[in-house]
């Protein structure tokens, strides 16, 4: 039974919250994005997604971490606590389509997601998460995982299977 608004192919389907999103990445449109984090992996993805076009602002409490970022008129660089209101004011003071947290803590990375996802209406939020108990706990949550560890885990095991 085909619900409209709701299943795919009606014609009264409407877009859902990360359609937007999706949308301007399949245009290859600039899109505003956020990352939490400097550090190695938050550095090369400002650099990588700058590279494409898009528009970066990228927070760390410890400046010193913004080193390995290009420098590129379209990346921002905001030192300080995310949780401070100011820092988060002027993180956000522009409509971001996309919120990445990638600092080295899951706990961090949740938080503020939730939280900021939840102040600023953010249409798609990413989160690093090394744990892969809690990986499946914040997807759960709607918000989207990218685990490391099953990652290594899987490709070390097709490595295994190779006889490598």
């Amino acid at each position: 039974m085909m619900r409209p608004g709701r299943d795919r192919g009606s014609p009264f389907e409407l877009p859902g919250p990360n359609d937007y999103t999706v949308d301007k990445l399949t245009l290859g449109e600039t899109m505003h994005i956020v990352i939490l984090g400097s550090g190695r992996l938050g550095s090369r993805l400002a650099n990588a997604l700058v590279q494409k076009g898009h528009k970066i602002t990228i927070v760390d409490a410890e400046e010193t971490k913004f080193k390995n970022l290009e420098e590129h008129e379209s990346i921002q660089r905001v030192g300080g606590n995310i949780f401070n209101e100011e820092t988060a004011d002027l993180v956000f003071a522009e409509p971001v389509d996309v919120f990445i947290a990638v600092t080295g803590s899951d706990n961090i990375n949740l938080m503020v997601s939730q939280a900021m996802q939840k102040k600023y209406k953010i249409p798609k939020v990413l989160i690093r998460v090394f744990d892969p108990t809690l990986s499946s706990v914040y997807r759960d949550l709607g918000l989207e995982t990218v685990c490391p560890t099953n990652f290594a885990l899987q490709e070390m095991l097709k490595m295994l299977e190779k006889g490598v």
